[in-house]
């Protein structure tokens, strides 16, 4: 009997070899496609978190640089509308001070521009993870606005089991035709205003976007995967004109698009290009309000038809006074003429609100008119507005009488005409019923004085000589709220022949109230300067209150500043009581002993005045600071405002203070100044000198 050997039967290690053999092939595969694009790995990659079902798949290619203001931007505005989910792609050491933006860091990939890598393989890892759970990809950069209920409703008449590229077509620029290497029934959806890709072109797509970044032919990513697309899916981007309005693209070469108006956002369901965040936040709040008017207009239609709607009348409340007639405001040439609320509002352009809503009304009204304009053989087009009226009643809504010019045209013959013709429209918009919501719903910004960093303010104010009216202006501080202990006055003080005087007074209020002095000595004025110095040794979470000397203060308007002034998200620039000169002040108004007294030919509110503000020391770090290149009078106060309505991360409240009153004094403008603060100098000097009822009185005697 023989012996068995030990080992394998032949077939089983022949088996064994193979099989050894393969998944060494198998790995080295894997890591030579790793070694060269990792990102784009063939090899099957564990999923970060749980598949979602939903209907719209949104990818947002940004970078370091920007993702924590445009895409931070996109993640609060527009990205919590959409019927799907959004993520945005970065590179793979980018990181984010916002914990709740979701971000994919992408392995392998930088911020290099052009981000070709970058968009294949965000493709590539949305087909990898959610190819199955999402009917639609769409893939954008962090500058785009997507209106989400206009996307959904015009995919849901698509089928995503056919293989579709959707977007606005592009052949390049004049520059560039001829030269990207298109065939004659090729193009390629522009990556601005998004492309958007159905189920069945990713799962096609997705094997072959390897090959496709391996023979790049241009330098443009937008090209290149609507060159893959066109290659290994068989279809292009969509030919229609009507793409560029849907999926629309600002040409504009300079930075000021969509900060005026906005009626090319109306038909479009994306929006680019959208450098700048606050006009983000302009786009999207203009978008919702128009949502919310639509809606209004729908629930007013179907009241009609439920035939309860009440009677419009342009009288909505009985008053019993006639200080509670509702008046209208007359508006012309775009400015208001005549105020409602007389001293307390001078003539002024027409706000950009106000503006908004006419144009949209008017453009409501004109749908309306011609809605059946073809079987009815005639159309109106809106010419111009002669004039209109504008009121608000707190307890209703608003009221609005337009008179407008408009063409009446006849197209059907023999009849055709074109005639000018003038039309009243008479509008009243409702508020929509109050609703009550919980304080958790709000967010973590609640607008109270415990939400805010601290209660202590610090009044700074620069001062040169004016021993006088500083001395006014302690006094009056002392003896209004010398209780108050969450008070502290910092006096930036330079060089001047009065300044022991002022020196001395300082002294004399210190045993009351906290004053420190921020010695200037014999620099050049400038208030920019002074500020930003009597602000420097205070903490980030110091509330600041920047101040002129010719201010008379009350502790009501102290504490208004604490109410409206909210640390890292709230800037306040109160709208201050500025009294004409006393000489043309009526015999009532000159026997006032007191200052707070608002008279019609007394003063007026200074809506165009910026020079007094509150906010915090690191508000006014994050929003750019002064601009310290500015001597002299003026603009440094304007500078200072139009940071902080461009800042991203602030809002700014204006409003009428009645407890700040600005005490008047001769302007003396030095020709010496630059053009724009010469004006502004000389503007202001005019407006303070008496009001309109005074000079009028003032003509009737010279006449």
């Amino acid at each position: 009997m023989g012996i068995r050997r030990g080992g394998l039967r032949p077939g089983r290690a022949l088996i064994l070899i193979l099989f050894g053999a393969s998944i060494s092939i198998f790995i080295t595969w894997c890591l030579s496609k790793s070694s060269s694009l990792p990102f784009l790995t063939a090899c099957p990659a564990p999923l970060i978190h749980e598949k979602e079902k939903g209907f719209v798949f949104i990818g947002i290619m940004t970078a370091a640089k920007y993702v924590d203001t445009r895409a931070y931007n996109v993640w609060k505005t527009w990205a919590q509308h959409v019927p799907g989910k959004v993520v945005f792609f970065v590179a793979e050491n980018t990181s984010s001070i916002y914990k709740d933006i979701p971000l994919v860091r992408l392995k392998g990939v930088d911020d290099s521009y052009p981000p070709q890598k970058k968009s294949f393989a965000m493709v590539k890892w949305m087909a990898d993870n959610y190819m199955d759970s999402f009917e639609w990809f769409l893939r954008a950069d962090d500058d785009l606005y997507i209106k989400g209920d206009s996307l959904e409703k015009l995919l849901r008449g698509l089928d995503p089991s056919r293989s579709h590229a959707i977007g606005q077509a592009g052949l390049g620029n004049s520059q560039e035709y001829g030269l990207l290497a298109l065939g004659q029934s090729d193009n390629y959806c522009m990556g601005g205003p998004g492309i958007v890709l159905s189920r069945e072109t990713m799962r096609k797509l997705s094997p072959n976007l390897q090959h496709c970044l391996e023979h790049l032919l241009t330098g443009h990513e937008d090209v290149e995967l609507g060159r893959c697309i066109r290659k290994h899916v068989g279809v292009a981007c969509t030919w229609n004109y009507e793409m560029q309005t849907l999926f629309h693209n600002n040409q504009s070469t300079s930075n000021d698009a969509y900060t005026g108006s906005l009626e090319e956002v109306k038909a479009a369901i994306t929006v680019h290009p959208i450098k700048n965040p606050s006009v983000m936040r302009r786009v999207h709040s203009h978008v919702r309000v128009s949502k919310l008017n639509d809606l209004r207009e729908k629930r007013a239609t179907l009241i009609s038809e439920l035939s309860i709607s009440p009677t419009i009348s342009l009288k909505r409340n009985d008053p019993t006074t006639l200080e509670d007639v509702p008046l209208f405001s007359f508006i012309d040439n775009n400015r208001i003429i005549f105020c409602s609320d007389g001293v307390n509002c001078p003539r002024h352009t027409l706000e950009q609100r106000t503006r908004m809503e006419m144009g949209r009304i008017i453009t409501q009204l004109f749908d309306d008119f011609n809605a059946n304009a073809r079987q009815r053989g005639r159309v109106l087009q809106f010419q111009n507005l002669q004039y209109g009226y504008e009121r608000l009643i707190p307890r209703y809504g608003v009221d609005y009488i337009m008179d407008m010019i408009l063409w009446f045209k006849k197209f059907r013959p023999p009849h055709r005409t074109t005639l000018s013709v003038r039309r009243h429209a008479y509008v009243q918009q409702s508020f929509a019923p109050l609703k009550m919501i919980s304080s958790e719903s709000i967010g973590s910004k609640l607008y109270d004085v415990a939400g805010n960093a601290s209660n202590h303010i610090h009044i700074i104010l620069p001062l040169k000589g004016r021993s006088l009216v500083f001395a006014r202006f302690a006094t009056h501080l002392r003896n209004w709220c010398m209780r108050d202990k969450k008070l502290s006055l910092i006096v930036v003080l330079y060089s001047s022949p009065d300044e022991n005087e002022t020196r001395n007074k300082v002294e004399e209020i210190s045993a009351l109230m906290d004053v420190k002095i921020v010695e200037m000595k014999d620099e050049p004025f400038s208030r920019g300067i002074a500020l930003t110095r009597g602000s420097s040794h205070l903490s980030d979470d110091s509330l600041l209150f920047l101040t002129d000397v010719d201010m008379l203060i009350s502790c009501d308007a102290l504490r208004r500043i604490q109410l409206n002034t909210i640390y890292k998200a709230q800037v306040f620039f109160p709208i201050v009581f500025s009294e004409f000169s006393p000489d043309s002040w009526s015999e009532n108004d000159r026997l006032l002993a007191d200052s707070f007294h608002y008279g019609r030919r007394r003063g007026y509110f200074r809506h165009f005045g910026y020079g007094l503000a509150a906010l915090y020391k690191g508000d006014l770090h994050s929003i750019g600071g002064f601009n310290t290149s500015i001597t002299g009078w003026g603009m440094e106060d304007v500078d200072l405002f139009e940071k902080a309505v461009k800042s991203p991360s602030h809002r700014v409240i204006r409003a009428p203070e009645p407890g700040l009153i600005h005490i008047y004094h001769p302007i003396h403008c030095d020709p010496s100044m630059p053009s724009a603060q010469l004006a502004m100098c000389q503007g202001s000097k005019a407006a303070s000198l008496a009001s309109i009822d005074s000079l009028v009185q003032t003509l009737n005697h010279v006449s």
